[in-house]
């Protein structure tokens, strides 16, 4: 009777584990090399609910950028995820149950190592280092300076939201350079078109 009972068990325990373990059908996984070749750059008009393009004004106070860093991707592998032989007990079969596949993973050939902005006073043709002059936000809401965000910014974040925060320097007939340097020195270069303040 004892063994029928535990025959009944290992039956059932064995059944569990193999569902729990292998029912996880996780797509391959995608290696893929991303090459940055371009920059989108939109000048915003923050004054109102919600942001509007600038077109030709903008007021002072309420004005930002969105860059975008435009790439090209290169998938160089594919390859199924190996089952995890550590998920043979209790433990860890309930946990493979949620199935936690792996991400794809993306490769930066020439990461972005900074940012840079400038202004150009259209009425002299004076330009000015205005970097300092805007400022983003982190995930937890703390605004940080340009500088701030690319010591603590993740190595694929390839885009930029950024609110001009000071505006004593910015001359009233502007046009916005920003420079995304790479790390083997290539330079992105993108302007927007001239912006008279208010």
């Amino acid at each position: 009777m004892n063994k029928k009972v535990i025959t009944i068990f290992l039956i059932y325990f064995i059944q569990f584990i193999a569902t729990s373990c292998f029912s996880c059908d996780c797509a391959p996984i995608k290696t893929f090399e991303r090459t940055y070749n371009g920059l989108e750059l939109k000048a915003w008009d923050t004054s109102g609910f919600r942001n509007e393009e600038v077109i030709n004004s903008a007021y002072i106070n309420a004005f930002g950028l969105t860059i975008s860093v435009q790439f090209e991707l290169n998938q160089v592998s594919f390859s199924k995820p190996m089952l995890d032989m550590s998920s043979l007990g209790f433990t860890s079969a309930y946990a493979m149950s949620d199935c936690d596949c792996p991400m794809d993973e993306y490769i930066n050939i020439d990461p972005i190592v900074s940012l840079k902005i400038n202004v150009t006073n259209l009425e002299n043709q004076e330009i000015i280092d205005v970097t300092d002059n805007f400022t983003t936000y982190h995930y937890n809401g703390e605004q940080l300076t340009i500088s701030e965000l690319f010591k603590i910014r993740e190595d694929w974040h390839d885009g930029f939201q950024l609110d001009m925060s000071e505006y004593g320097n910015i001359p009233d007939l502007s046009l916005f350079t920003v420079i995304v340097h790479l790390e083997t020195g290539t330079e992105l270069i993108a302007q927007t078109q001239e912006i008279t303040f208010e």
